[in-house]
């Protein structure tokens, strides 16, 4: 399929699913999941990397790289939802919208349905890109303290991806068929499917 997406739902298509980040259960859910996932990630981070190093770490601790890193925290988040809109629009062409509904940023491209392929691209963009570039960084940077913020950002990071997660979920386990579309709106997303698939 060459198609990227469509301008409007084909004959033969229905709506299948409508995921509402302002729908409050799912909300609810969502962040639990993030939270659990934060816990875990910050608590395997503090006893197998800070604290057999805490000497080292304190040893680095400075004001100014601590407000880099409370600067750098929403700055990465519309660096990752930028980088969701960067695939739409290479993909689509099409006007992208972003804001944030507390506690969640999105963005979306909300005048097409893409395939299922443009839908996936998008939401593995910023897990992919930014667990690479957390990765190289940790490596590249020696000093402690400044190690420990990435890993702090990384875990961070990674339980922030926690929708875009369910949204692979739903395509991988859900929305098999390459077929499959999928109106962002940002904070609603609405899963449509071909009748009989």
């Amino acid at each position: 399929m060459n198609r990227t997406y469509e301008e409007k739902l084909p004959e033969g298509y229905s709506e299948t699913l409508v995921v509402d980040a302002n729908d409050k259960k799912l909300a609810l859910r969502l962040q639990i999941a993030a939270g659990i996932t934060a816990a875990a990630l910050v608590n395997a981070f503090f006893f197998l990397y800070a604290l057999p190093r805490l000497a080292e770490i304190a040893a680095g601790f400075s004001i100014m790289k601590c407000i880099c890193f409370v600067l750098g925290y929403p700055f990465y988040i519309v660096l990752h939802e930028l980088t969701h809109g960067l695939v739409y629009k290479l993909l689509t062409k099409k006007k992208l919208t972003f804001g944030f509904k507390p506690p969640s940023a999105y963005c979306g491209v909300p005048d097409v349905y893409t395939y299922r392929f443009t839908s996936l691209l998008s939401l593995f963009a910023p897990l992919t890109v930014f667990s690479v570039l957390f990765v190289l960084l940790f490596f590249l940077i020696g000093e402690p303290f400044s190690r420990a913020m990435i890993l702090l950002l990384f875990s961070l990071h990674l339980s922030g991806c926690v929708g875009d997660l369910y949204g692979i979920g739903l395509f991988l386990f859900r929305f098999k068929s390459p077929t499959a579309l999928r109106r962002d709106y940002g904070p609603r997303q609405v899963y449509c499917t071909k009748d009989g698939s």
